[in-house]
């Protein structure tokens, strides 16, 4: 799989720092509005670049794999030795690294900018209110965990409609619909689960309470709080089991059912 990931990022490393680079610049001229537009404005701006950058790293990823099954370049991938799960785990190790360079980029662009506009430190201002090491080892595990979901969930929805569907012109928009239906089925059942099972296993942080009590973390599966870390048991297996079924059934599918 290393010679995988090598191939993949050796196809791509240029689009992606081409990117960063552009990010970076235009964050370095928000700098230096500081004092000549308002505080709001360049805020908002960083915000805006971010997210943009965020959705066109998710939009590179998605074109890189489709064209794995849709173009020529497959070909050469799925005539190689390997197992369509090795495919599948180098795509999501590669994807997993990209969107993760962006998350560091966009922290270090809204470090600088509240240091440019207010003159506080966000490392201080976050050590200030909570546990730093905890915040960022659970910031960091929960953001793999998310990620990961979300590119086995898109993997999985492109894999399927070139399954499914056998023509190119329209699959973009039926992979989308996909994403989306099986995005909605899967919280749905994750909901209903967590209502007829709400067993939950807390375990004790050290975070102090200044955050509140809503939560740093909360989406019904798993919530963070100054206080305790809480998992609702059922939706966890739930989810897990989910998403490694989902693993399994986009590698079976990559290796038994792709026609390139």
């Amino acid at each position: 799989m290393g010679k995988l990931i090598k191939y993949e990022l050796k196809g791509n490393y240029k689009i992606f720092c081409a990117l960063f680079a552009i990010i970076i610049l235009l964050q370095g001229l928000f700098l230096t509005r500081i004092g000549h537009w308002k505080s709001g404005s360049i805020m908002g701006m960083t915000v805006l670049v971010n997210i943009i950058l965020f959705i066109t790293i998710l939009i590179f990823i998605e074109k890189s794999f489709a064209n794995e099954i849709y173009e020529d370049r497959g070909y050469l991938t799925f005539t190689l030795p390997v197992s369509g799960y090795k495919v599948l785990g180098s795509k999501i190790i590669v994807g997993l690294l990209w969107l993760l360079i962006s998350g560091f980029i966009s922290f270090i662009s809204f470090k600088t900018i509240i240091n440019g506009l207010s003159g506080e430190d966000l490392i201080k201002i976050i050590t200030s209110s909570v546990n730093i090491k905890q915040f960022v080892l659970l910031g960091i595990i929960y953001a793999i965990v998310v990620l990961i979901m979300l590119l086995l969930t898109i993997y999985f929805s492109i894999t399927l409609t070139r399954v499914a569907y056998k023509g190119k012109k329209i699959s973009g928009f039926i992979g989308f619909i996909v994403f989306i239906v099986l995005n909605f089925v899967i919280s749905y059942i994750s909901y209903k689960v967590g209502d007829i099972f709400p067993h939950e296993m807390k375990i004790s942080l050290d975070m102090i309470n200044s955050l509140g009590s809503a939560g740093i973390i909360n989406d019904g599966t798993i919530t963070i709080t100054p206080q305790y870390f809480t998992i609702n048991i059922a939706r966890s297996i739930y989810m897990l089991l989910v998403y490694i079924g989902m693993f399994f059934g986009t590698g079976y599918l990559l290796e038994n059912k792709m026609n390139i």
